[in-house]
């Protein structure tokens, strides 16, 4: 575990997660993952995802059982592509989040700090929703950035590699557990939950944040008090 970040520390970078806390979309995880266990009979690596519930812990798994290499990557290949199809599915009727445009032009050109939004979505899918949302921002993180994704820390270290920023003068904001899991690996030093009246109740069970509100204009009013 990280090093507890120090109560009174600055905040000098915002790390958002996109989908469900800056745009709402409607993607269908399930069938995502029906579509990998189904991509994973086809391809005789049932034994090796077996159990495995994140969608793309199951990629990944399928990559290393297929024997990494050349066959792993054209396997990750296959399997983003058809995942990015449902994903852009899910994200035809996206709806705006009220303020979010506004937090991040706030945070951007008044406060001066810098934002990323980190996503385990695809890069093309993110990118539409920035532009679709007009969601400013510094750097985006998406899927095919990094190794590992949320809740590993490693695309939110990417993110504050980035901005030459350390890991406790920044703070992140998602709508689910991993966002949270990854916030305090990489040892933010605040982690805001949202907890969405439209969600099932429990989301951040697993990983509870430093701070749990109900939308993101509370998740705004807690960031830019400590701004």
């Amino acid at each position: 575990m990280p090093p507890a970040p120090p109560p009174d520390a600055c905040l000098r970078a915002a790390l958002f997660d996109i989908d469900g806390t800056l745009v709402r979309t409607f993607i269908d995880f399930a069938r995502m993952r029906d579509a990998m266990r189904a991509f994973s009979a086809q391809l005789g690596t049932e034994a090796a995802t077996a159990g495995e519930e994140d969608i793309l812990a199951l990629v990944a798994r399928m990559c290393d059982a297929v024997g990494g290499g050349e066959a792993g990557a054209a396997v990750r290949r296959e399997a983003y592509e058809r995942l990015e199809d449902l994903e852009r599915e899910g994200c035809a009727r996206a709806e705006a989040v009220p303020g979010a445009r506004e937090l991040l032009d706030v945070l951007r050109h008044e406060k001066r700090v810098p934002v990323a939004l980190v996503t385990r979505n695809c890069r093309n899918v993110a990118r539409d929703l920035v532009r679709r949302f007009d969601l400013e921002n510094d750097l985006l993180v998406a899927r095919e950035d990094t190794a590992r994704f949320k809740p590993d820390p490693e695309p939110l270290r990417h993110a504050l590699n980035g901005f030459g920023v350390a890991p406790h003068h920044a703070v992140m904001v998602g709508d689910l557990w991993p966002d949270i899991a990854a916030g305090r690996a990489a040892g933010v030093a605040l982690t805001i939950g949202i907890q969405w009246p439209h969600d099932p109740p429990g989301r951040f069970t697993r990983c509870p944040p430093d701070v749990e509100v109900a939308s993101l204009r509370e998740a705004a009013a807690v960031l830019l008090a400590r701004f």
